[in-house]
């Protein structure tokens, strides 16, 4: 036998939407977080690409002392979990990506252990110019992703997943007020 449900398109009978999910079902596979910002690309870019003064970012430091990113360019990842400015773990880290082009502009960075087969993480943050009906509001879609390989992500290992996907939506919460603060100013 097969339920058929109908609907009426009333009012009174409203049909709820779908429950949007609030976490990620595979943070082991990938993250990504989607932001707009209110303010040029430049002024994201700039606040981005000083690695040197990632102030505004609770949760990941990329040390390369002092050295500008380029493609290539090897350094330590720090990591704090929690957000509280304690208990940083180092990782390796190389940049895969600079690019700021005119029409994108990216930091990409990765590591990996074992030549990837235990672990591998590919963490991308791009910046796209919105363009608005006005062309007078100056805006910035921010879209930070990861995507992670080899066997420990595949078994759910290695890293606090849950967390990096709570950590990299606050990362772009905490980039856009730092930015919108500053490019106030």
């Amino acid at each position: 036998m097969v339920a058929v449900a109908t609907y009426k398109k009333d009012e009174e009978n409203k049909i709820p939407s779908p429950p949007i999910p609030t976490t990620n079902p595979h943070p082991n596979k990938k993250i990504e977080h989607t932001t707009v910002i209110d303010a040029p690309v430049e002024a994201v870019w700039k606040a981005l690409v000083d690695t040197n003064d990632w102030s505004w970012n609770q949760w990941t430091r990329l040390d390369t002392s002092g050295t500008a990113p380029e493609m290539g360019l090897q350094g330590t990842l720090k990591a704090c979990y929690e957000g509280n400015d304690q208990d940083w773990q180092s990782f390796p880290f190389e940049f895969a990506e600079v690019d700021y082009s005119e029409k994108q502009h990216v930091l990409a960075w990765k590591g990996q252990v074992l030549g990837g087969c235990l672990f591998s993480g590919y963490h991308t943050m791009r910046l796209e110019p919105i363009t608005t009906i006005d062309n007078e509001t100056q805006q910035t879609k921010l879209i930070h992703t990861e995507i992670f390989g080899g066997l420990l992500p595949m078994l759910k290992l290695g890293l606090p997943y849950p967390k990096l996907y709570r950590n990299y939506r606050l990362m772009n919460e905490s980039l856009k007020k730092h930015v919108e603060e500053t490019s106030k100013k």
